[in-house]
């Protein structure tokens, strides 16, 4: 007796897909074969629970992705629009207007989950830090924490000394991040302080490039960096117009001598 073709196997398969109740249903979810998957769409008993399964497997394939994404009537469901954010199959296009509706933390859950698309992920976060001046302060606290590393960053000019030394610690923060902090003009006193008290970026070569740079920076911190760096840096210093000018003088007298020593040996 002939054994059945494949496509005849699927074809069966795909039959029973589509009237199949709740205990076979259940195992036709994790199905590999698009076909019965796509006939699994159209079974009625198919509901939101069974949609959060099928999402939750990380090779779902995309076009079963984009079926699902296009349903109007189950993308009234929060849980669902989240899902298909997150699924790194899910087509740009259906999933750059879900970002409108999720919830605060879901957003920081967009940009820290392995797969989602960096595009998608920088847009999570820029909507997360546009909306940071009207965020409670246990929330932003929460998200220096937790927060992407792009997120923290952005909370390295918070009004709150906490949220700060919070975002200092946050385990994704960059010597990078902590120094373009430093230099934007607005920086807030409570970044200085925190930075040069700070075992983990206090002694950082570019982060004491940028604290010297810093009005807030003590005058006892400020002679400290000098001592630490080469002359070259601080020519720089005593040539930027960020610095105050009776430090930049300071500087300038500081490089004399270093060079009258260095001609002197």
């Amino acid at each position: 007796m002939k054994e059945p073709s494949r496509e005849s196997l699927l074809r069966e398969e795909a039959g029973k897909a589509r009237t199949a109740t709740e205990s076979l249903l259940e195992n036709l979810l994790y199905h590999r074969a698009p076909e019965v998957l796509e006939a699994l769409l159209g079974n009625p008993r198919l509901g939101e629970r069974h949609l959060a399964l099928l999402l939750a497997r990380r090779d779902l394939p995309r076009e079963i992705v984009a079926r699902i994404a296009q349903n109007k009537e189950w993308m009234k469901s929060y849980p669902l629009k989240l899902a298909l954010v997150k699924h790194p199959r899910t087509p740009r296009h259906f999933a750059l207007p879900l970002l409108k509706f999720l919830y605060l933390f879901d957003l920081m859950g967009v940009a820290t989950t392995e797969g989602v698309p960096m595009e998608l992920k920088r847009l999570a976060e820029d909507a997360i830090l546009t909306q940071r001046e009207g965020i409670a302060l246990g929330q932003r606290l929460t998200l220096a924490r937790r927060g992407s590393q792009r997120i923290a960053a952005g909370l390295l000019n918070d009004s709150n000394r906490r949220v700060i030394e919070t975002a200092l610690s946050n385990a994704a923060m960059t010597e990078h991040s902590v120094a373009a902090a430093l230099l934007r003009e607005q920086a807030p006193h409570d970044l200085t302080e925190g930075v040069a008290a700070h075992p983990r970026w206090a002694n950082r070569y570019f982060v004491k490039v940028a604290l010297l740079r810093s009005q807030h920076l003590s005058l006892g911190r400020f002679i400290g960096i000098l001592s630490e760096l080469p002359t070259n840096d601080l020519v720089d210093v005593a040539a930027d117009p960020r610095v105050a000018n009776n430090l930049r003088e300071y500087v300038a007298r500081v490089v004399q001598t270093r060079r009258r020593r260095n001609q002197t040996r």
